[in-house]
């Protein structure tokens, strides 16, 4: 059975190891210690842990229990990169109260790393025979690039995957994605007050920012998902000018569209040029450019796929309830998965203050993840 004891002292371990991601701090040392950790674990178990060196720094870690092959392989996933700890006053402590566990990582997401290192020493120290293999998997970065995700699709295959991102015990099944697009608008540099010469890339930018406002206050009206909500946009950069008295020759934003499932990467940049196009037929000085800096899919698995149910079913034999199904309004790596043709669905403890500055999980739902995990493991 389940070690619980096994299970809290190595989350405790896990929060007090630092691994900030490095994209997001130049400071954090990323995953090679918690990856080392990870892999000595299960080394433990009998398990050979395969390490995958991405880029200095950055592992992604795997370990394979292998099944009889008359069942469909099942990956569970979870990533071993944190947000940074600025503002936060005991960002590695592992301390236990109230049946919460504090630190940076407790719920987002190494709660679920360590259910699934309790579940996987479960199963091999019971000699128990599962009937499709199930792959054990830790990757880098997801916080940032996905380096770790990315590359574990092109190396690993499987029927069905479980990413253990934190949904309070309640079955996620879709979530929001994301594309981020610079903007330039053109000016002509002229002295402020040869008003005749200059051409005002700030001012023209405005007439973008304007058309902007409205376009998101009618997404949060038209484009409306039942699990994830609706679909957004907002600018989170604005830059332009070189000096008072000068007529600015550049202006740049970031446009960030957080997108529901259905929608695609085209139709959003047809959207954005549409308002371009419009923009400049009515001001004939209006000169703008575009370009993709990052694009995520949204993504959504149907409720009656095998995954989904034999989830469902595990979770209410767990818990005595009636499984929620619920949407995230952010984005993850499941959407790599999904992508890549594994059926993927969603499922995490219970806890608070992801990305903020006191996160905790609640110890009792890691142990019942534990608990649905293994009954999964065990059935399928």
């Amino acid at each position: 059975m389940i070690n619980i004891n096994y299970i809290t002292e190595t989350l405790q371990k896990l929060v007090q190891i630092n691994s900030v991601n490095p994209g997001l701090d130049e400071n954090g040392p990323g995953e090679v210690e918690i990856g080392t950790y990870i892999a000595e674990r299960l080394q433990e178990m009998g398990i050979e842990p395969m390490v995958d060196e991405l880029a200095p720094g950055r592992l992604n870690v795997t370990g394979v229990i292998k099944g009889d092959g008359t069942g469909r392989s099942l990956m569970l996933n979870a990533h071993m990169d944190t947000v940074g700890v600025k503002g936060m006053t005991e960002p590695f402590s592992g301390r236990i109260q109230d049946g919460k566990l504090y630190g940076r990582g407790s719920y987002d997401m190494k709660g679920s790393i360590a259910a699934i290192l309790g579940v996987a020493k479960a199963i091999c120290e019971s000699g128990k025979s599962l009937k499709g293999d199930l792959i054990l998997s830790f990757v880098a970065d997801e916080e940032y690039e996905s380096i770790g995700a990315e590359s574990l699709v092109k190396k690993i295959r499987t029927d069905d995957c479980i990413v253990t991102e934190p949904t309070d015990l309640k079955l996620c099944t879709a979530h929001r994605g994301f594309g981020i697009w610079k903007i330039h608008t053109k000016g002509k540099t002229a002295h402020g007050g040869n008003h005749h010469l200059g051409v005002d890339a700030n001012a023209n930018m405005g007439l973008l920012m304007a058309e902007l406002y409205r376009w998101s206050d009618r997404l949060q009206k038209e484009k409306i998902h039942p699990l994830c909500g609706a679909a957004s946009m907002h600018l989170p950069l604005v830059n332009g000018g070189r000096s008072l008295f000068v007529y600015s020759h550049e202006c740049e934003i970031h446009v960030e569209r957080r997108t529901i499932p259905g929608e695609s990467r085209e139709e959003i940049e047809q959207d954005i040029k549409k308002l371009l196009n419009e923009i400049a037929r009515d001001y004939p000085g209006f000169e703008a450019s575009m370009e993709l800096v990052i694009w995520r899919s949204p993504y959504e698995i149907e409720e009656n796929c095998s995954i989904v149910k034999r989830v469902a079913d595990s979770l209410e034999k767990v818990t005595d309830e009636i499984p929620e199904f619920i949407g995230h309004t952010w984005w993850e790596d499941s959407a790599i998965f999904g992508d890549s043709g594994i059926e993927t669905v969603i499922l995490g403890p219970k806890g608070g203050g992801i990305h903020e500055d006191v996160e905790w999980v609640e110890m009792e739902s890691v142990r019942e993840l534990a608990g649905v995990i293994w009954d999964l493991c065990l059935d399928k």
